[in-house]
């Protein structure tokens, strides 16, 4: 009994001792938030770097809110990647002192550091330097050092990320410059094809080798990926022998035009890795691009062709006719109900407002699998069908023929005729004849 009394005791003596310490141990929060800034600085300030890494030396201004590289080359620079260093400088925190005045730093890999980054605040005379070492044992810090100072620091070793970039990792490695919302033309030339569009407002048209709407979408898609293209590495920046790079016949062209400005893309030979040589015609570098890119500029001139017929839907059409023959059928939405369909014609009266929608979402249904130049060999000047949609101000007219199991279109818009399947014409066709109140004439 007496043993079990002095074992109590000398554990509740011990669980005094332990919260006694540990109430005064700071929490891990607190010691996050007791972290001392290795610099006194704000990114936002910070108007030249100096970045030594992988063997490159590149340094960088910031004029006007903007970086550029002035060595080893004058370009613009990669707003993101610079913006990753000096946000990387400005919020650096000490995690912990390892040696308060280091004679050797051999041990810790800032004799001859990995990476050196160098940056100067503005109304700053000289250069701040950061030294980056080798990572700790553990691999979760960095040993750091700062010109000047004796101690050696440890930093959170992620921060590497940030900071290890060599040159062309800094550089503007877009692929060509234009603003993407002034663009109103574009040029696209292969060895077997050539094509030209242009835009009024939102919608983009062929001009060349046919008159004809484009599909926005798919040109937008394609402006999208030309903007925000990438050089995945730079192969020759003077004098490039072009020959050798497919660059002197290449394998397709893109002129991009907004206003009086022009840019162009050159696509040449394949390249290492899934990549392909292109060119920017404004600069003397040649540079390699995601294959993919090429595989959009080869596309043929038709893929960029709008394939759907009509588009005015449920919600936007106010007017259908549909003319076959000698009958006529004639929907309009109602003056006193504006959601409320009517039919005009054949016979005035009440229509079935769900057939209806049905009807006019098969219409915009529609698609061309194909188009063929001349129209007047798809028998269309005895067309079967005439549809017309209007919303009021747009109106929208396609004139079908059919020959067994292929259906032919022509618009007023388009040069040529769309060639599209039987089977969804002859169910758009099957709705006419309930709204109409007869039965469909399918073969």
């Amino acid at each position: 009994m007496r043993s079990t009394l002095l074992l109590l005791a000398a554990a509740m003596a011990l669980g005094a001792y332990a919260y006694l310490v540990e109430s005064d141990r700071p929490t891990r929060a607190d010691a996050e938030a007791a972290k001392d800034s290795l610099f006194d600085v704000d990114s936002l300030d910070l108007v030249e770097l100096e970045v030594r890494a992988g063997g490159d030396r590149t340094i960088l201004h910031k004029t006007d809110g903007a970086w550029n590289l002035v060595e080893p080359i004058q370009t613009g620079a990669d707003q993101v990647e610079v913006s990753g260093i000096t946000t990387g400088v400005g919020s650096l925190e000490i995690e912990r002192v390892v040696a308060e005045a280091a004679e050797d730093l051999e041990p810790f890999g800032l004799a001859d550091p990995r990476v050196e980054i160098a940056f100067k605040a503005e109304g700053d005379a000289t250069l701040t330097r950061l030294r980056l070492g080798d990572e700790t044992p553990t691999g979760g810090d960095l040993y750091a050092s700062r010109a000047g100072d004796p101690r050696v620091y440890l930093i959170a070793a992620y921060l590497l990320d940030s900071f290890d970039r060599s040159t062309f990792d800094l550089r503007d490695k877009s692929i060509l410059h234009f603003v993407r919302d002034d663009v109103d033309r574009l040029d696209l030339s292969t060895p077997t094809a050539t094509a030209s569009l242009s835009r009024t407002d939102d919608d983009w048209r062929f001009e060349a080798p046919w008159e004809a709407r484009s599909d926005t979408g798919t040109v937008d898609s394609l402006l999208t990926r030309l903007d925000t293209a990438r050089m995945l590495a730079l192969v020759e920046s003077e004098d490039a022998a072009l020959e050798s790079y497919g660059l002197t016949e290449p394998r397709a062209t893109i002129e991009i035009g907004a206003g009086s400005t022009t840019a162009s893309l050159l696509i040449g030979a394949e390249a290492e890795g899934g990549s392909v040589y292109a060119r920017d015609l404004s600069r003397p570098l040649v540079f390699t691009v995601d294959a993919s890119l090429a595989d959009d500029l080869l596309r043929p001139p038709e893929a960029y062709r709008r394939t759907e017929l009509l588009t005015l839907g449920p919600l936007t059409s106010r007017r259908i006719e549909i003319a076959r023959g000698d009958s006529r059928l004639v929907l309009a939405k109602s003056a006193d109900e504006p959601a409320v369909w009517q039919r005009l014609e054949p016979a005035p009266g009440e229509v079935d407002q769900p057939t209806v929608t049905d009807l006019l979402t098969a219409l915009i249904g529609l698609r061309a699998d194909r188009f063929v130049g001349d129209a007047d060999a798809a028998g269309l000047d005895t067309p079967e069908a005439v549809i017309t949609t209007s919303d009021g101000e747009r109106e929208e007219r396609v004139a079908f023929s059919r020959d067994g199991d292929t259906v032919y279109a022509v618009t007023d818009e388009d040069a040529g005729a769309a060639v599209l399947n039987a089977a969804p014409f002859e169910a758009a066709l099957a709705l006419v004849a309930a709204l109409t109140g007869a039965e469909a004439a399918v073969p």
